[in-house]
């Protein structure tokens, strides 16, 4: 039995969380005086953190919500190119400070000069008074107009179990998949999932429905270190750099997201096992 008489629907604890995330959102990216880079982070957490909210329904609900997905995958394209190019610059900096890494530090550092120019020429194509970034936020403006409108009533505790416990057989099943693996791009499907799974345990702890887990939220940042690695590997094909110099650098960051992915792995292993799949919320 609850302790309150009358709680709070879930329906409206998840349209409020929504709203909050839209509105934080629009606000950040409609400052002018703001750090554009930490606007463009802080923004894309909160569309992703509403995204993955939105799946904590049954199969009808999540349907229903289509046109609302497509509404954020579209705002997630226009902020994703852009947060990339800042994530770059940002592991090629802890990539610096590695000590088995100082023979290469004027090779980083150059190639960061260059990731950050190109951060500044895509900037250059995005004029917060251009018309792609008004249209940004436009869109969520509109998503805000019709949130009360959003098929959320009726939302049940069954619904949350149901969805957590899909989420988290996913993120095993992947796991089982990507074990000693090092295919970038299927060891970042397997993020996405560990990181829908957090998003959606993470507001269902706000809500006392669920127990703080830091160990999943630690995986989740370490596949996005390993992933940020992979893009830099990309990238450094792509620079101006002697062919020597290029290869040398991409073996190392190869290596180091190797020996990342081994320790990911390992940590995936004692938290992503069927039997650990949650039964039900609180």
């Amino acid at each position: 039995m609850d302790d309150n008489p009358n709680p709070t629907p879930l329906c409206v604890l998840l349209r409020q969380a929504c709203a909050a995330e839209l509105t934080r959102a629009l606000e950040l990216l409609s400052d002018a005086n703001g750090d554009r880079d930490a606007a463009v982070h802080e923004s894309r957490k909160c569309v992703r953190r509403v995204r993955a909210w939105l799946r904590l329904g049954h199969r009808q609900r999540r349907r229903s919500l289509a046109g609302v997905d497509l509404q954020l995958r579209a705002l997630r394209r226009t902020l994703g190119p852009l947060r990339d190019g800042a994530s770059r610059i940002e592991a090629l900096n802890r990539l610096r400070k590695r000590p088995e890494l100082a023979d290469m530090r004027a090779l980083l550092t150059q190639a960061r000069a260059q990731l950050i120019e190109n951060l500044g020429k895509r900037w250059a194509r995005r004029p917060r008074h251009g018309g792609s970034w008004q249209r940004l936020l436009q869109g969520l403006r509109d998503l805000l107009a019709g949130i009360d409108q959003w098929p959320l009533d009726g939302l049940t505790r069954v619904e949350l179990n149901r969805a957590l416990r899909r989420s988290f057989l996913r993120a095993c099943k992947a796991r089982r998949a990507n074990a000693g693996r090092s295919a970038a791009v299927q060891r970042h499907a397997w993020r996405g999932l560990v990181r829908i799974l957090l998003l959606q345990s993470q507001w269902l702890e706000t809500c006392a429905l669920a127990e703080p887990s830091p160990q999943l939220k630690r995986l989740a940042q370490s596949l996005g270190n390993e992933n940020d690695l992979a893009l830099v590997s990309r990238v450094l094909g792509e620079l101006e750099l002697a062919q020597s110099m290029r290869a040398a650098l991409r073996r190392q960051v190869q290596q180091q997201r190797r020996e990342l992915a081994k320790r990911n792995d390992a940590r995936a292993a004692t938290l992503l096992r069927w039997g650990l799949a949650p039964s039900r919320v609180k």
